[in-house]
């Protein structure tokens, strides 16, 4: 049974016609790891908040305070959704009039562990089997699906593949409902954000700062 964002059953604006989606991917201009700890998290959010008035730019509107709730999940400003993402090298980040998630991770070897984790044999199976480049791409689709229902990690059993249609989309089913996610593969990184019925246009800024210059990418 497919559902699409407008049947969730949840506040919100419901989704009329298909619309753009902007998510922005961000480098991380210092080495984060050289800072103190207490400062990663407030440097991370900084950042993040550039690459969210990026996306927001795109689509006319201005980014208001932002705030979560008590589960830590993003609360909307002015009838708009966010997402945001982030790793050592970069960070993602997108604005949406509908609920959204993005979510980014980096391609490389991990314990063979997380592999049963995130995946069943079933799923494995849709995509050739286990591999550390298909990894990343599994878990950031969970993630961004995840993201955008409100649910944390705690539902990324019930959150399965379904179809891997090709490089750049991937179809998840979570509660009875069909998710569809589109990816990127940029920098070592696999990057989600959930699609269903909208178009994506990716947008790539190559510095953070007044100095940065961003390049659109259409799937």
């Amino acid at each position: 049974m497919a559902c699409a964002p407008s049947c969730w059953d949840w506040s919100g604006s419901l989704k009329n016609s298909p619309m753009t989606l902007f998510p922005v991917i961000l480098p991380v201009a210092e080495d984060i790891d050289e800072l103190p700890q207490g400062k990663q998290a407030a440097f991370l959010s900084r950042v993040s908040r550039e690459a969210l008035k990026l996306s927001a730019d795109k689509i006319g509107i201005t980014v208001a305070e932002l705030s979560q709730d008590e589960n830590g999940a993003p609360l909307p400003f002015d009838n708009h959704y966010w997402s945001v993402s982030h790793k050592p090298r970069y960070v993602a980040a997108v604005i949406s009039a509908d609920r959204v998630g993005i979510d980014i991770e980096e391609v490389k070897p991990r314990s063979e562990s997380v592999l049963s984790y995130v995946a069943t044999e079933e799923e494995w199976k849709l995509c050739g089997g286990k591999s550390w480049d298909t990894f990343p791409r599994y878990w950031t689709a969970k993630e961004a699906v995840l993201k955008a229902v409100g649910i944390g990690l705690g539902g990324l059993k019930t959150c399965q593949v379904i179809s891997v249609p090709d490089e750049t989309n991937v179809v998840l089913q979570y509660r009875d409902c069909v998710y569809h996610v589109e990816q990127l593969r940029y920098s070592n990184h696999i990057v989600s954000v959930l699609k269903d019925g909208n178009r994506v246009e990716w947008i790539i800024s190559e510095a953070s700062g007044s100095s940065s210059r961003a390049v659109s990418i259409m799937i």
